[in-house]
């Protein structure tokens, strides 16, 4: 019986000794399968938006999916095509997007992003891929009322919070009230309710509403600033993305690509507040 008991032992301890390799090869193939995830996600170039700021980024339904394009969009395919990436889009509000890129989980900023001094002190920009004048926007019936930035001094005016509309209206008009929202959209909802009684904003952007919504108006008054344009925003010190990104903006600008994809995606946004 004893000896019986031993060659049990001895047959079960050949068994495992079978059994082991292939488990060693199963937790192998995992490992191998979690290094092709890593590979993967290598060849991925995730872009952070704020997707309310029509012609640049927004929502529209095609086909029965809700989709992200635009001008910023194109040319964030671009980038990540020439360097033969999966573009991967996040979007999130824009007062977020410099934390979320500084915390890994976005590669880059392409959301209207002007470069100035206190955002340069957080990330690192391209090189200018787009420049474009700030206006105000008012309600058609106060066209006689507010004639100048001076003339909103003590009156509530919208901006996109984090944006650099912010610095515009505190700069030029000093005495009027800023009020800051997370949302493109939400801005023009306040005026037409007359919650607010300005918007300042980029012109592209302010006249694909203006195209939409024929109560408003820009006002006749010029908005003088300190401006550089729009720029690309990634981590401090990723000098190896910031070059790609540099050599694209070059062909696109050489293109005057910008200016066709802008034309083309303000066509696409007709009609957003009707979906």
């Amino acid at each position: 019986m004893k000896q019986m008991k031993q060659l049990a032992a001895l047959l079960l301890a050949g068994m495992m000794a079978v059994a082991l390799p292939g488990c060693t090869k199963e937790a192998g193939s995992a490992g191998s399968s979690g290094s092709d995830d890593s590979e993967t996600e290598k060849d991925t170039l995730v872009l952070g938006t704020s997707a309310d700021y029509a012609p640049y980024e927004f929502h529209k339904i095609v086909d029965g999916k809700d989709t992200i394009m635009g001008a910023d969009i194109q040319l964030a395919q671009r980038i990540a095509d020439d360097m033969g990436k999966e573009l991967v889009i996040k979007d999130m509000e824009f007062g977020n997007l410099i934390t979320e890129l500084n915390n890994g989980t976005i590669d880059m900023i392409i959301a209207g992003l002007t470069p100035d001094e206190e955002r340069a002190k957080q990330v690192d920009f391209s090189d200018i891929y787009y420049s474009g004048e700030q206006v105000c926007i008012i309600r058609k019936e106060d066209a006689d009322k507010y004639t100048s930035p001076e003339s909103l001094a003590g009156q509530p005016v919208a901006v996109q919070t984090g944006s650099i509309f912010e610095g515009t209206v505190k700069d030029m008009m000093p005495d009027a009230s800023v009020v800051s929202l997370p949302k493109v959209p939400d801005l023009f909802m306040q005026l037409n309710t007359g919650k607010v009684e300005a918007i300042v904003e980029g012109v592209v952007t302010a006249n694909g509403y203006l195209a939409q919504d024929d109560s408003l108006m820009l006002a006749e008054f010029t908005i003088d600033y300190d401006e550089d344009g729009t720029a690309v925003a990634v981590q401090k010190g990723n000098t190896e993305l910031l070059e790609q990104i540099n050599e694209t903006i070059a062909d696109v600008v050489e293109e005057g690509a910008m200016e066709q994809w802008l034309a083309e995606a303000q066509q696409e946004s007709q009609g957003l507040e009707e979906e």
